[in-house]
This record gives C-alpha cells, structure tokens and sequence, in this order.
C-alpha cells in the first residue's frame, strides 16, 4: 500500500544529473515507433515476440521506467483501487481491506485506503445518498475501481438471505454489487447453542447487538434465532449496540438483577464477549468455571482471550470481494482458486472460555 507525498513537496533532481529516459528514447534505442514501444512494454498483442524482446533489452539498458501518470494517460487505466472504509475503529473492516488488500497489491494495484470515519451500522449503502458517494470518490480521481469494505446479505423473498454483494463503482459503470461471501448468521447462532447443549447448560442468555433505531438488523435477528432454535427460552438482552462496553453493561444487569445467574452467556460479537468477561473478572467471578461465554466473529485478539467463537472468515471476505471486482472489471484474476472461496461456511472455534455447568 503506497504512502502519497504532500501536495505541496517538489522533488527535483541534483544539478547535473542525467536527463529521464523517455518512452521515445527506448524507442529510437530499439528501433520502432513510439506506439510499437509502448504496446510491447505493456504486453498488448500486435506486437511479434523478436521485437518485443528487443524494446525490452533496450528498457533495461537505458534504465526507463513509465511514470503512474503517463502509463494513466497512455492506457485510460490508474492500476489503483479506492478501498472504502465506514471506519477504522472497527476490526472487521480492517480485515477485509487486508483481504482485499493482498490480493489486489499482488496484482499490481496499487490500493488507496478512504475512511468515511462515519458508525457503519447508520450506513445505508442501498440508499441514494451512499450511491451519490461512491459517484463523487470515483469520477475523475485517477481510480480504476472502489471497493466497499463489507459483505452486505441481502434478503430473499421468505425473509432468507438471497445472496451477498460488495458494493463498488469502475469506471465508466454506475455503481455495481460484486459478489461477496454469504455468512450464515442464523447456523452460527445454532452452532454456539448446540456447543453449550452439548455442555449440559440449561439456563442460558444472549447479549444482542442489535441498535433499537436501526432499520437493518438481519444480522443481529438471525444470530439470536439461530441460538432460540436449540434454547427456545433463553434470556435475551438487548443493551443498544454491539461493542465492548455493551457487553460490560449486559453482563452487569444481570449481576445486579438478583435472579441466578446463567451457567453460559451469548455474545452477538468478541468484542461484547470481551466486555461482559471483564465485567465478570471485576465481580470476583471466573471464566469459565462460573459462567461460559461464547461469541460470534473471531476477531484476530479472540485466540489471546481463549474465547470460543464463530468465525466468519472476515479476511477471505475481503479476498474474495477484490476477485470479484476482477470480474467486474474485466481483469484475469490473478490467482484461479480464489472462486472456491464462495464454499466458505462458518465455523465454530472451541477454545478455553466454555466448559460444562458447575451449578
């Protein structure tokens, strides 16, 4: 990922140095026009192979590299890609655009990181103002493609998820949806109850993530389900949202709510998980001798809290998001076997902070 200078930063050679080799230069070295030199150093066809190997030998011994911006010019393409971020406070997002990131950089790209540093659960990516957005960042900016950091379900016809897209814009096409990576928020849900039924726990409780004012909450909806599913009768809290101090103030109400406490605890994400542990420590209590807590997400610091989880891939959501903007935009992707990524379930990953009942 590339580092751009300031704007206002002249970078001028010493005094005396040798003036830059241009395009025309490889061209007269080799003996060919212009255009010929320029389609064997970009590997275009029409070009025979002595003659390609001849510009190229004079490329190197003149010691010419093409400029981004004359490479631009000459071919309508940047070999850069705006990677949208809603925020970076967030982990998930991060590892997308790592995803996206390796695949992209090892094509060739050059990868531009915008952070709209904006709640992503506000964000409503299907509505005219976020269209209007991704117009203004890709017209004119000297970007091949943008590409939203998040897979995004969408709902079918029973109230299922249909399939799951990325939203992006290339040049020259209105704002598009790649393909993304389906999560099955609903089997996740499932996988941690039938873990803890498994256990022998009985009295169990989620800690929901979902915002009381937000119009989507598929997400949070099927998480919850697919745990109901297996514990019909589960306590379900709903504390306003999703992050760490969410799963400290849930895990203090039912402290202070002077019912017993549940043998094993839900978390709709880590970081809640980390939150309500923490609660937990403070209360003189032990996990998971007291009390199991489980999540969903398998952030990358969920292995150094032990903490049983539900991964879901969010790295090879970002890879398999960026070679589907290949396919959009007509480029060879790079590697063949990113198309089996569309396979990716999610799993459930067994580690230290759930075990069976002790009351």
């Amino acid at each position: 990922m590339s580092v751009e200078t300031h704007p206002g930063a002249l970078h001028r050679s010493p005094q005396g140095s040798p003036p830059r080799v241009t395009l025309a230069d490889v061209a007269k070295d080799a003996g060919v026009h212009k255009g010929t030199a320029s389609r064997a150093l970009r590997g275009l066809p029409g070009v025979d192979a002595g003659t390609r190997a001849r510009v190229a030998e004079a490329a190197r011994r003149l010691n010419y590299s093409a400029s981004a911006t004359a490479t631009a010019l000459a071919t309508g393409r940047s070999h850069t890609v705006g990677l949208v971020l809603p925020t970076l406070r967030w982990w998930y997002f991060s590892e997308v655009a790592a995803g996206a990131s390796e695949v992209l950089i090892g094509a060739g790209y050059r990868v531009e990181l915008i952070n709209l540093d904006v709640d992503s659960d506000s964000l409503e990516v299907d509505a005219p103002p976020f269209r209007e957005l991704m117009d203004e960042l890709g017209a004119a900016h000297g970007r091949d493609a943008l590409l939203y950091a998040g897979t995004i379900a969408r709902p079918g016809p029973a109230g299922g998820d249909a399939d799951a897209t990325v939203p992006a814009a290339v040049v020259g096409r209105p704002l598009t949806h790649v393909r993304g990576i389906y999560v099955d928020n609903r089997l996740g849900g499932r996988l941690v109850a039938q873990h803890l039924a498994d256990l022998g726990h009985r009295h169990v409780a989620v800690l929901d993530g979902r915002m009381p004012a937000k119009r989507e909450v598929t997400t949070w909806r099927h998480r919850t389900e697919g745990f109901l599913e297996v514990f019909p009768d589960a306590l379900v809290l709903h504390p306003g949202d999703c992050h760490a101090v969410h799963g400290q103030i849930a895990m203090g109400d039912l402290l202070e709510s002077g019912n017993p406490l549940p043998t094993a605890v839900f978390c709709h994400t880590d970081d809640m998980a980390f939150g309500a542990m923490a609660t937990l420590r403070r209360a003189g209590l032990r996990c998971p001798d007291d009390v199991s807590v489980a999540a969903f997400d398998d952030q990358p610091m969920s292995q150094y809290w032990g903490l049983t989880t539900v991964t879901q891939h969010a790295h090879q959501q970002g890879v398999r998001a960026a070679a589907a903007l290949f396919e959009a935009m007509n480029v060879a992707v790079p590697n063949s076997g990113l198309s089996a990524l569309d396979a990716l379930q999610v799993e459930l990953v067994v580690r230290e902070t759930t075990a069976g009942p002790t009351r």
